[in-house]
């Protein structure tokens, strides 16, 4: 009896879980699929969390690189434009000498230029003079020929007047030589206006022909003082009176002196042909001459220009003077170096 109850217990719980089987195994299996849904959504978002890591993480290495890219890009531009400006000022002063060089050898032949055309004019203007003391010098001492006193006097002038020629072409050159060795001031003094003209005045009268006038219109004042080197002043006049002398066959030559308030003007005036409008430019120029078969070296003019300029004055040619020639020398009445 015993094991009939045993037996239907156990059928009957046989029975029960046999029943029941199905339904758990339904629940298991509920169970497992919410478990792998869940773990399905858990790992998707792990792999969107892990994408989204990645992701950011290469974004944020990009936009490092590109900012370390950029910061040194612009050091490398910025080295670059310094050491472009460098270059462009070293070009700039290579450029900047190169011209200063092609102006000095520029000026160096243009000096050597001027220099030679001065030797062989030189040369012509010795010469002359030369060979005419030495053919009426030989002529002189020839015994063989029968010179009468007259003519003997009249080559005997000639030797005298081409050797006061030659002595003035040494002088000149002299003058020169000085004039462009020494650009310092000269010395200078205080003298009166009126006795500088006619120091200069009572040294050239001798020298001015009969046929010919000199007089002196002086409208300054006699206590007149000018701070300047008188010894330049009388050259300077020296050498316009005797260019007037040359070119003046008729008339008369005059020393007009002016003054303003911080000048004085001393004029030489002559009643010659005047300066020809295509010569005006050039007669300061050395060997600049108006006439060839007029005796001169034809550096007065250039000379007293560069005087003039030493004492600080100027010397220049009034172009609007239609009764002949004039030239106008004006200097400051009070200097101070």
């Amino acid at each position: 009896m015993r094991f009939y109850k045993v037996s239907a217990y156990v059928f009957l719980s046989l029975t029960l879980l046999f029943i029941s089987m199905p339904v758990w195994a339904d629940a298991v299996q509920v169970d497992s699929l919410g478990i792998l849904n869940e773990l399905r959504s858990q790992n998707e978002l792990l792999q969107q969390r892990s994408r989204f890591t990645t992701g950011g993480l290469a974004m944020i290495l990009t936009i490092t690189a590109m900012l370390v890219f950029l910061v040194i890009n612009n050091r490398w531009n910025h080295r670059l434009s310094i050491k472009n400006r460098q270059l462009e000022r070293e070009r700039n002063v290579v450029v900047a000498q190169n011209k200063q060089l092609a102006v000095e050898r520029d000026r160096a032949e243009q000096a050597l230029s001027v220099k030679t055309s001065f030797v062989q004019s030189m040369t012509h203007e010795i010469r002359t003079p030369l060979n005419a003391i030495s053919g009426f010098s030989q002529v002189l001492a020839t015994p063989d020929i029968d010179i009468p006193q007259e003519q003997r006097l009249e080559l005997s002038t000639r030797i005298q007047e081409n050797t006061r020629q030659l002595t003035t072409i040494l002088d000149d050159l002299i003058l020169i030589s000085d004039l462009e060795s020494n650009c310092s001031t000269p010395p200078l003094e205080d003298c009166p206006a009126t006795a500088i003209v006619g120091f200069a005045a009572d040294a050239f009268r001798p020298l001015v022909p009969a046929t010919l006038t000199f007089n002196i219109d002086n409208k300054v004042d006699e206590d007149l003082i000018v701070r300047t080197n008188p010894h330049m002043i009388n050259t300077i006049l020296q050498k316009l009176l005797s260019n007037a002398v040359k070119f003046t066959s008729q008339g008369g030559i005059t020393l007009c002196l002016n003054s303003s308030d911080d000048h004085l003007c001393i004029s030489v005036v002559d009643t010659g042909p005047g300066i020809p409008a295509d010569k005006r430019d050039f007669v300061f120029e050395r060997f600049s001459k108006l006439d060839s078969f007029v005796p001169g070296t034809g550096l007065g003019l250039s000379i007293a220009r560069m005087i003039a300029e030493r004492i600080h004055g100027t010397l220049t040619l009034d172009t609007s003077y239609v009764r002949g020639a004039k030239f106008d020398l004006i200097i400051p009445i009070h200097f101070d170096v």
